[in-house]
């Protein structure tokens, strides 16, 4: 391994950075080790590849942080929303009560496998890479000793947050929200600093030329740093609620009762609710970190859509399509549990044809060599005009727009609004809905024809349309619904067995997509340990062809999978004596 400050063409192992709690106190020693004794720069101290463990290993581990970090966070929204309800309702705060201690009941094991999975990426990283973790610990050794206290802090409130449930109830309800936003804080703050190493490898800063440290403050708020908690703080909550829903359709497939059917219908059309609202700003978070890697470094931009890593682009589009399709199916299906939704049933063709479309445009690449002719440097008359920027950021746009006009449609079902403004209002709605994805489009036509500082602020303009157009229906929407009239109760535990394996699908794809980025965000630096400061020059150094790379991460998934499957079964080992009564009124709340 060798400082450089010009990039070769050869290329580095897949990892990250990510440390656990004790194995970090381990900083100190390591940093006189590295002053007093040569040490090398790597060894070999697993039985396969070194590389290879250290990428199951990470993966691993932040596959399951991801889930514990996620769920206290709607969890605990959920316990919360049942907490301000308890007066006017207490049968439905039960519930809601229920819920949050249902996905909460998940955490203590898989909470175990995260330190245990962190514990073998810490001794990993520490053994096969010993120079790069010295030089890690020299430039981060501070927020190597403040990360466990952080770790701890987060330990005692998730253990005292889920055991003491019971006990903090009533009037002492205020303390276990208390511990459950401490729990969230706590984590989210592990979470940052982790993230802090792994972007600095991407987009380091506060250093000089030669890599040692000038600010820890420009160390930590790298280019890449912000960037990147949002899109993780985004995206492990999607992550956390299909799993959470992947959990409740197990249960309902198992369940022996119509009680425990609803109640677990519920809990996986609330996860997939949250899920389906989370992926609406998932791919503009993702847009963000982008746009900052690529700023850094036109290499960035270059390797992950020009060059060796641009066929996983479009292999990300299908199974992102896969992902949207299905939570949209699931939610189609749901109008089934709902008396008098035939009018939006009549939609659902249409919605999904608007779908595929839309996946199809976003997965075409920009040039595709099929015939001698292309290989020339011409590109195809519909590869060119449609795997441009502009034509996908329209398509993908307009699909979230779809996505959340199925939410409307869906909360629609079966209500008839009584406010006396109500068809001016639904008039008023719809059209602000049409006139949303009349300026998406004008503008992302206006940038296709723009110069491309225009077409980088169009596909912004878009972005704020999206989000103002949902803030301002969605606010409609509710004062419409205020009061409405039910024709019928939902029918909770009716859905189809079919959605509850679009369920379990889903968190499958969500996990396979999740170990492939992770592929793409570290296979993105080449050659480098620490892009343009520390060069990978081990035995092993070289990119992982997309084929092999597709294995590992199924490989990973399957591991994460049969590893959950155990804390799952944990989990429904114990939980609470009885179930709580779940009539209409859960139902319409629920829905």
């Amino acid at each position: 391994m060798r400082r450089s400050a010009t990039p070769d063409r050869r290329t580095p192992p897949a990892a990250g950075i990510a440390l656990v709690a004790f194995l970090a106190t381990a900083a100190a020693p390591a940093l006189a080790l590295a002053q007093s004794v040569p040490i090398p720069d790597y060894a070999q101290p697993a039985f396969i590849d070194s590389r290879l463990a250290v990428w199951i290993a990470a993966q691993l581990h932040l596959d399951f942080a991801a889930f514990v970090l996620a769920v206290p966070m709607f969890a605990l929204a959920i316990e919360f929303f049942g907490w301000r309800m308890a007066r006017r309702d207490p049968a439905g705060a039960a519930r809601y009560d229920w819920l949050a201690h249902e996905m909460a009941r998940l955490l203590p094991a898989a909470y175990s496998l995260t330190a245990i999975s962190g514990a073998l990426l810490g001794m990993l990283l520490f053994s096969a890479y010993p120079r790069l973790m010295a030089y890690m610990t020299e430039t981060f050794g501070p927020t190597f000793a403040i990360y466990p206290l952080f770790f701890v802090a987060e330990t005692l409130c998730l253990y005292f947050w889920y055991y003491a449930w019971d006990r903090l109830q009533g009037r002492r309800k205020w303390a276990h929200i208390l511990l459950g936003l401490l729990l969230n804080i706590f984590g989210t703050i592990v979470m940052f600093i982790a993230n802090a190493w792994a972007t600095f490898m991407m987009t380091p800063g506060g250093v000089d030329e030669a890599g040692a440290l000038v600010s820890l403050y420009g160390a930590i708020w790298n280019p890449g740093w912000m960037p990147l908690n949002v899109h993780r703080l985004i995206a492990n909550i999607t992550f956390g609620a299909l799993l959470c829903a992947a959990y409740a359709a197990y249960r309902f497939l198992s369940a022996r009762t119509e009680a425990e059917r609803a109640l677990y219908d519920w809990m996986g059309y609330t996860g997939n609710l949250i899920a389906l609202f989370t992926m609406l700003f998932l791919p503009f978070a993702g847009y963000y970190f982008g746009f900052e890697l690529f700023a850094y470094s036109a290499t960035y931009g270059v390797t992950l859509m020009g060059g060796v890593l641009s066929w996983l682009f479009i292999i990300q589009a299908i199974v992102i399509a896969i992902l949207f399709i299905g939570a949209a199916y699931y939610a189609w299906l749901g109008l089934l549990r709902i008396p008098g939704s035939e009018p939006q049933r009549r939609l659902v063709p249409a919605f999904n044809v608007a779908l595929i479309a839309g996946f199809m445009v976003w997965a075409t690449p920009h040039s595709m060599a099929a015939s001698i002719e292309e290989s020339t440097g011409q590109f195809h008359p519909l590869l060119g005009a449609l795997g441009l920027m502009a034509p996908k950021m329209i398509a993908v746009t307009l699909i979230l727009v779809v996505l959340y006009v199925s939410y409307l449609l869906y909360r629609r079902a079966g209500k008839v609004p009584v406010v006396a403004w109500a068809a001016t209002g639904t008039r008023i709605e719809w059209a602000l809905i049409a006139l949303m994805a009349a300026t998406i489009l004008g503008l992302g036509i206006y940038g296709y024809f723009a110069p491309a500082d225009v077409r980088i602020k169009t596909s912004i303009w878009q972005i704020l349309v999206l989000i103002g157009g949902i803030v301002v229906t969605f606010v409609i929407d509710l004062y419409l619904l205020r009061g409405a009239r039910t024709q019928a109760a939902v029918r909770w535990g009716t859905m189809p067995r079919r959605g509850q394996y679009i369920l379990i699908l889903l968190a499958f794809v969500i996990v396979w997509l999740m170990g492939l980025m992770g592929y793409a965000r570290s296979g993105a630096r080449l050659n480098w340990h620490v892009f343009g400061l520390v060069e990978d020059t081990s035995p092993g150094a070289g990119l992982p062809p997309l084929g092999d790379a597709a294995i590992v991460v199924t490989a990973i998934t399957l591991i994460f999978f049969a590893l959950l499957g155990v804390a799952f079964a944990i989990s429904a080992l114990g939980g609470r004596a009885g179930l709580p009564a779940f009539g209409d009124r859960a139902g319409e709340a629920a829905a």
